[in-house]
């Protein structure tokens, strides 16, 4: 089992790195300048570990702040934090913006490992 403790924050070459490897995985993209401001931040920073704790070990788990990765970030269409993004074999497959149930989580996730 992955150390849930271990997600990794990444940034812009480790992204596109993950991206072009074409590998499978789930991204949370935070704001770290905007925590205060965006309330639903705070709620996705204690999610994502729990997502992380229960398929951690069929799936990796990364972070990164938007305001870090702000090119690549655009090119994947994403101007706003939070956000949870599922890719697929190196392919954006779906994108959760905002706070949400935590079974829609788990059906994105449980879909993406599939």
């Amino acid at each position: 089992m992955r150390n849930i403790e271990k997600i990794h924050d990444l940034g812009t070459e480790e992204l596109r790195r993950l991206i072009e490897n074409r590998e499978t995985f789930v991204l949370y993209v935070r704001s770290e300048k905007d925590y205060e401001k965006i309330k639903e931040i705070f709620d996705v920073d204690v999610v994502f570990p729990e997502l992380a704790r229960s398929f951690g070990d069929r799936i990796a788990f990364y972070r990164c702040d938007i305001d870090r990765a702000q090119p690549l970030m655009a090119e994947l269409g994403i101007y706003f934090a939070p956000v949870v993004l599922l890719f697929k074999d190196g392919k954006l497959k779906e994108k959760l913006e905002g706070i949400k149930s935590w079974a829609e989580y788990n059906r994105a996730v449980g879909e993406l490992i599939c």
